[in-house]
């Protein structure tokens, strides 16, 4: 009996992973292929380049007009500021677990084999990271506009919420095997927002 398309794609992605993140860029379709027990074709067939598959299997997002897993102006003066921010450091934990192992790769990876597969995990790099940045500072400047956050530099603020996560999945991923009792992620992006919204919200208020 034939496996299905979704399986086969399910079997191919989670097979290449693994490939890459022991082989780095200099895993070949052919060393993927034979571990997923599949022929070249049927790779090919399902992912056109060596690129596509790095991506799909890395779980790289592509989108250039997205540089942040939300919509955030869709949230000011809606909720809890501080739920907005948890929702928002959850999945940029989840996407940087992705992101990291990929720039690692790379990075561990001579010149000649990174510009031969032409990949570039960090999504258009620091332009779309500043990006970034910048609409989490407008989203808690506007916040502090409408009197639901005091008034602060928010692009330092800013900087802080987005390093702090980034630094967390780094080590998770450098040393999770490490730590006898890790924090996840979910314990660490309440604790890291709950200290950032004790200096920033309002005096005599309550988080809004």
């Amino acid at each position: 009996m034939v496996r299905p398309t979704v399986i086969v794609d399910d079997l191919l992605l989670k097979t290449a992973r693994e490939v890459f993140l022991r082989r780095g860029l200099r895993a070949t379709t052919a060393e993927i292929a034979e571990a997923a027990n599949v022929s070249q074709g049927i790779l090919f067939k399902r992912f056109k380049s060596k690129q596509a598959l790095f991506r799909a299997a890395m779980n790289v997002d592509e989108d250039p007009n997205k540089p942040l897993p939300i919509n955030l102006n869709e949230r000011v003066g809606q909720g809890k500021v501080e739920d907005t921010l948890n929702d928002l450091g959850n999945l940029l934990v989840k996407k940087f677990l992705s992101v990291i192992p990929a720039m690692m790769m790379d990075w561990s990876n001579s010149r000649e084999e990174s510009e031969k597969v032409t990949l570039q995990p960090c999504e258009s790099g620091p332009e779309k990271a500043v990006r970034g940045i910048q609409l989490i500072a407008d989203y808690l400047s506007k916040e502090a506009e409408l009197g639901r956050l005091k008034s602060e530099n928010y692009e330092i603020v800013a900087q802080t919420f987005v390093g702090a996560l980034w630094h967390y999945t780094f080590l998770q991923v450098t040393m999770g095997e490490v730590h006898k009792e890790p924090i996840t992620a979910d314990q660490y992006v309440h604790g890291m927002v709950q200290t950032l919204m004790n200096g920033i919200s309002p005096v005599g208020k309550s988080k809004k």
